[in-house]
């Protein structure tokens, strides 16, 4: 096959990281079938892919684009692409080549508020709809997000098929000790502490974080709260809620970081604490468990479904609950180990070489027969 992936979202933290991972395992394990890369041209950080199978393209146009519905159809002509993979819900609306797209979730049409633009709540609802209908298989990260696919969107589930990711290897590491201790001097992080890392949104529930540690200090928990990842104008908010509950002096906030920090930051933590009420997947909770940290996690969303019994859950909507499991990970060292124990287990379900597999045989599937009716309705997570 000659496969095209659309990566000029490569950029961006999550979906970056996840385009990243993938194609790094099939360019190593699928080295059989041709590759054709879309990259973006300001991106940093990009992997030197390279090979007498690979070919790296970077289209002008932008994405979000109109002219990206004009060009994007002609490189795949061009190139004579058999099959088109975005990793992201964006595919050409004429179609030259069967098309499979990753639908990660429908946080936008499930949580329209991390979405300030009306517009741009239109233009993504009609973009997706087009997708589902134009691509002839859609991929998605978790049971939870393919019901929310199919309740959201309207999609017959047959059509919709999960495959599992998985953490990403550069975090999956104890950071060196002189490493981790110059990263932690340098945010002010001093003696034990639990740990969040995501972009700051309302279903992320930084706020009820916040409540639950103090939850926790009231229990008698001794500990500091770091909190890393894009804050923005939240930073404001969280500042004076600190105030608020009087935590203040516990509070860190790192604002965003490199990998090498994010994972001295995780591999130093005492407890990893995930309060998020809507995840497509949760890439932060195996990554937690990569580096040996116990995970207290919501019971929300496909958070349990990617913890399995390696997490300790609580409702993070309540306070009390979750600041009650955090102290139990906390100071419970025979928990802890256990834990940690499970936690290295149940990272054995997600591998990257079993997610390139999956997708590589739909990429066969839909080449052998693009109609839908014809195809098992199996799920390769």
């Amino acid at each position: 096959m000659k496969i095209a992936f659309d990566l000029r979202r490569i950029g961006n933290p999550g979906i970056g990281r996840y385009m990243k991972c993938l194609v790094d395992t099939m360019l190593k394990e699928e080295s059989n079938h041709e590759f054709v890369l879309l990259l973006p041209s300001d991106a940093k950080g990009i992997p030197c892919w390279q090979g007498s199978n690979v070919k790296v393209l970077v289209p002008r146009s932008g994405y979000y684009s109109v002219g990206e519905q004009i060009e994007l159809p002609r490189i795949l002509r061009e190139e004579k692409v058999d099959l088109l993979h975005s990793p992201h819900f964006m595919i050409p609306l004429f179609q030259v080549c069967p098309s499979v797209v990753t639908i990660h979730d429908v946080i936008y049409l499930a949580c329209p508020e991390d979405l300030d633009s009306r517009l741009g709540r239109m233009y993504y609802s009609l973009m997706m709809r087009a997708s589902v209908r134009l691509s002839k298989r859609i991929i998605t990260d978790s049971v939870f997000s393919k019901n929310e696919i199919v309740r959201y969107l309207g999609i017959d589930p047959e059509k919709v098929f999960v495959v599992y990711p998985a953490a990403d290897n550069t975090l999956g590491r104890a950071a060196e000790p002189a490493v981790a201790e110059r990263v932690l001097a340098k945010y002010g992080v001093r003696g034990e502490y639990i740990f969040y890392t995501g972009i700051y949104k309302q279903r992320k529930n930084h706020a009820g974080l916040l409540r639950s540690f103090k939850a926790f200090l009231e229990k008698g928990g001794d500990a500091q709260l770091v909190i890393t990842g894009p804050i923005g104008e939240g930073e404001r908010e969280l500042r004076n809620l600190a105030m608020e509950l009087g935590i203040s002096s516990h509070l860190v906030l790192t604002g965003f970081v490199e990998d090498p920090e994010l994972s001295a930051l995780y591999s130093c933590a005492r407890v990893y604490a995930c309060p998020s009420l809507y995840e497509g997947f949760g890439f932060t909770v195996l990554e937690a468990m990569a580096c040996g940290v116990p995970v207290v996690s919501s019971n929300a969303a496909s958070l349990p479904e990617v913890g399995g019994e390696a997490a300790l859950y609580a409702d993070a909507r309540n306070a009390q609950a979750f600041g009650e499991a955090m102290y139990r990970a906390f100071t419970d060292n025979t928990l802890r180990e256990e834990m940690v124990r499970r936690g290295f287990e149940n990272l054995l379900r997600f591998t990257w070489s079993r997610t390139a597999k999956s997708c590589t045989e739909i990429y066969e599937q839909v080449l052998a027969s693009t109609a839908p009716s014809a195809l098992p309705s199996t799920n390769f997570g």
